[in-house]
């Protein structure tokens, strides 16, 4: 998968000509990386500008590092893709003490032409390069006739994957919160501080489960050892609470710095309450565990009775992108089967539906377009089954709060619109971090130009190969104009993580929290026609950045007392006791339009269905 990535804005210089091999490492050395083979089976991206150029790609290694402060570095690896080995040229590798303004302003530079070849690159610097406790970058600069060709791999980490862009002067970018993952690179090192048997582990964030039953955490865990790991024991300790007794998982041959996601089960509380959970790596290959940092820490909330989802997609698109029309369809098959059962948002990048205001969401949730997140949880190809699959998984899920909203314009001239939000949580707890993040979207948008124009690489293409779904755009030219543009993210506030103080910190099962958000849409130049927005909130959960649940309703232009909500039901509300049209008369399931809800404390609500 690859994505188009838009860079910002006395050396010692050795050349020769090196053929590249694959270096063994000798006495007291090892390959260290943020990156390691294994990353590659999380995800394997080519980035690049989109256009032939120089490129610098580079890694950071803190002062006081606690592997590598009193080692030297000998040497330096690139891998490379087999779609990018032929195209590349002035291959050098280089050691800095900050980031270099141009690759010969570098302490250590080395020239390295010489034939490549597809995967591991190695080279030893014939100018070691003594650690001594210092912080310092180490990188390659290299050229190429493509616009794709830095190889990364894996999850982001911090440290792992700056990329400059020095002929052009544009300075560097780190990639880290970008979701490319880490560079493909990493240095051979003699002296570095690795004991074997050693494995962290990274904290897991929360998860919900229901009284009695159990629920898996994908919990990540890296090799800080010397030997590769093949299995590691655990126990998983409650705060004020027992511990467990060990329990043993099998690995792949984890290599160093290599990480793996195991799926933890964590049995239910007894309490409806959140927890803090423990997990310790006890041993690893059978023998006691010598990490410092042996432990990850999560939370685990336990709940009673099942609260309403409303699932949230997040499609990323463009006008640009080829393959995109499969999620124009997916998107629109799944307004058919499930209505406003679903905050549906289409996310544009780079074309003239983008805003800067979701830039942020994009970023930290896809790698390449298309692509789709449901509740920033599950990942699917936007196709329909892709995301039903998501949606199977997000109906199915726990959720911890519920989240109701009504929306109406200020005043007659229509600039701001007031969010009102109620929402509900089926725990206690003295420090939630919660937060509402407020949208407005918007239906068949379209317009003229050839950026308004959608690519379409199903163009010529036989059903069988394109599939039943995507048959009007086989039929359609490879530059479609006049489309319309349906559930686009037009405005947004805080869209990430929310905004501060919308939810309290001090929650109480059962109890209402309700907020107002004013949202001026004064320069929001995007927006077409104010009669097809519709707002919506998303309550995100700060602490594994998960969205919990949402509530999307059209726009008033006054106070109506109209609810809308998923399904009809009010996402607070005790069970309905009958359903009625406007006119009386009593209906079995929900329609389209005012449905009158008699509750079962006799209170009656009006509920608007889309």
């Amino acid at each position: 998968m690859r994505k188009i990535l838009l860079l910002a804005a006395a050396a010692i210089l050795l050349t020769a000509t090196t053929q590249a091999k694959v270096i063994t490492p000798g006495e007291n050395q090892v390959w260290w990386g943020y990156f390691s083979e294994s990353d590659f089976a999380t995800s394997d991206n080519t980035i690049g500008t989109g256009s032939p150029m120089a490129l610098m790609g580079a890694i950071y290694v803190p002062a006081n590092h606690e592997q590598l402060g009193k080692a030297t570095v000998m040497g330096a690896r690139i891998y490379i893709s087999s779609s990018a080995v032929s195209s590349l040229s002035s291959l050098k590798i280089w050691v800095s003490k900050t980031l270099p303004n141009k690759v010969t302003d570098a302490d250590i530079v080395q020239t390295t032409l010489g034939t490549l070849t597809t995967g591991a690159n190695d080279f030893k610097f014939r100018t070691p390069f003594e650690v001594d406790n210092q912080g310092f970058y180490v990188g390659y600069y290299v050229n190429s006739t493509t616009g794709y060709f830095i190889r990364m791999g894996g999850s982001d980490a911090p440290n792992a994957a700056w990329v400059g862009n020095p002929d052009a002067g544009m300075g560097w970018t780190d990639l880290n919160g970008n979701g490319l993952g880490k560079l493909a690179f990493q240095i051979l090192v003699q002296g570095g501080s690795f004991p074997e048997d050693c494995v962290t582990a990274d904290d897991f964030g929360q998860k919900v489960v229901l009284q009695g039953e159990q629920t898996s955490i994908p919990i990540t865990v890296t090799n800080q050892g010397s030997t590769p790991v093949k299995s590691i024991s655990y126990t998983i300790t409650t705060e004020g609470g027992s511990t467990t007794d060990e329990t043993s998982v099998s690995l792949a041959s984890l290599p160093l710095n290599g990480t793996a996601t195991i799926n933890v089960p964590f049995a239910s509380d007894n309490e409806t309450k959140k927890f803090r959970k423990t997990f310790t790596i006890t041993q690893v290959n059978g023998k006691p565990n010598t990490a410092t940092h042996n432990s990850a820490t999560g939370f685990l909330i336990t709940l009673k009775d099942k609260q309403p989802v409303t699932p949230v997609i997040e499609e990323f698109t463009g006008t640009w992108c080829g393959w995109c029309p499969r999620g124009t369809v997916g998107m629109e098959k799944v307004h058919d089967a499930y209505g406003d059962q679903v905050v549906q948002i289409a996310a544009h990048n780079s074309d003239p539906m983008a805003i800067s205001e979701y830039q942020n969401v994009i970023n930290a949730y896809t790698s390449g377009f298309p692509n789709s997140i449901t509740d920033r949880q599950f990942v699917a190809d936007p196709s329909f089954s892709g995301l039903k699959t998501a949606l199977d998984a997000s109906f199915n899920r726990v959720a911890p709060a519920t989240i109701g909203l009504t929306a109406e314009w200020e005043s007659a001239t229509k600039t701001k619109v007031v969010f009102k939000t109620t929402t509900r949580f089926a725990y206690d707890d003295d420090n939630a971090n919660f937060g509402i993040a407020f949208l407005l979207l918007e239906d068949g948008m379209k317009g003229t130009g050839s950026n308004w124009a959608q690519a379409n690489y199903y163009s010529g293409m036989s059903v069988q190969q394109a599939g039943t779904d995507m048959q009007w755009w086989c039929k359609q030219g490879s530059s479609v104009t006049g489309v319309e543009f349906n559930h686009v993210v037009v405005a947004a506030w805080s869209a990430l993580n929310g905004v501060n103080n919308s939810v309290e910190p001090v929650i109480e099962a059962g109890a209402d929290q309700e907020y107002t958000y004013t949202a001026s849409i004064a320069g929001k130049s995007l927006i077409q026609d104010k009669t097809k927005l519709k707002a919506a909130v998303l309550l995100i959960d700060r602490t594994s950045g998960t969205i919990v649940n949402a509530a999307q309703c059209a726009i008033s232009d006054e106070a109506t007392g109209i609810q809308s909500v998923r399904n009809g039901e009010g996402s607070m509300a005790d069970v309905p006791a009958g359903r009625y049209t406007i006119d009386g008369r009593k209906l079995s399931t929900v329609q389209k339009g005012i449905n009158i809800v008699r509750m079962n404390d006799g209170t009656v609500r009006k509920v608007l269905v889309k």
